[in-house]
């Protein structure tokens, strides 16, 4: 008999599971419905833009209206796309990843008043086998990981860098922030662990997007920097 110990999932575990699946599924409608009104909001903006002699206060709100509601748009659709993602395994391109996590957590960086930039070469090859949605969310949550540590900073900035290395493929995602206090870096993957006080702090970004690199036979690491904070998240090459 084999004397590895078989972990069951516990209460808090369930709990947190299944209140995620909840969340997702009213997550779903929710972006249904904001989009229909979105749409609404669209087209009576255009309507309105064609009334003659408009004043050029009335016509400059409306073309900030509209583009607004753009942008809001193609975050709603963004999260649509991340939804319906299948969970089957395959080849899977992680610039395209890099690209669509950003689109996905622009519109609230820039509320926050914070910034990020994406340098993804457009030459090269950055092909890995696994499954696009887990990959997905683990780049979604190294930037906000990043977005938390930027929290109320002025000038706030994130970097998502990829590059290609002998046989791997790696992606980095930095900040300007504090970084991470040495004490702290020996807990800093663990499950619940957080030095933030924030209600929106859960203890499990890190955690889960070392877990999605370690199943894809890849790993994921701080490194070390001037200033801020880098995790470097590097995948086998196909």
């Amino acid at each position: 008999m084999s004397n590895q110990t078989v972990r069951t999932p516990g209460t808090t575990d369930l709990l947190t599971l299944n209140r995620a699946a909840t969340v997702a599924r009213l997550l779903a409608g929710v972006a249904h419905e904001v989009n229909n009104a979105l749409q609404v909001i669209g087209g009576t903006t255009e309507l309105m833009q064609t009334t003659p002699g408009l004043p050029a206060s009335v016509a400059d709100g409306l073309q900030r209206i509209a583009v607004q509601n753009t942008r809001a748009a193609a975050a709603i659709q963004e999260v649509m796309l991340f939804a319906r993602q299948k969970d089957a395994p395959g080849r899977t391109n992680l610039r395209e990843i890099a690209t669509r996590s950003v689109a996905l957590r622009s519109f609230a960086i820039g509320r926050a008043r914070l910034t990020i930039a994406l340098d993804a070469p457009t030459a090269g090859r950055f092909v890995v086998n696994g499954n696009a949605a887990l990959l997905q969310l683990a780049v979604l949550n190294l930037i906000v990981n990043a977005e938390q540590a930027l929290a109320g900073q002025k000038g706030g900035a994130i970097r998502v860098e990829l590059e290609e290395a002998p046989d791997s493929v790696v992606l980095r995602v930095s900040d300007n922030g504090p970084g991470v206090d040495q004490a702290a870096q020996g807990e800093l993957f663990e499950s619940f662990f957080t030095t933030r006080s924030r209600d929106d702090a859960s203890g499990l970004g890190l955690s889960v997007a070392k877990i999605v690199a370690e199943q894809h036979g890849g790993t994921l690491a701080l490194k070390e920097q001037d200033s801020g904070a880098c995790f470097e998240l590097c995948l086998p090459a196909v």
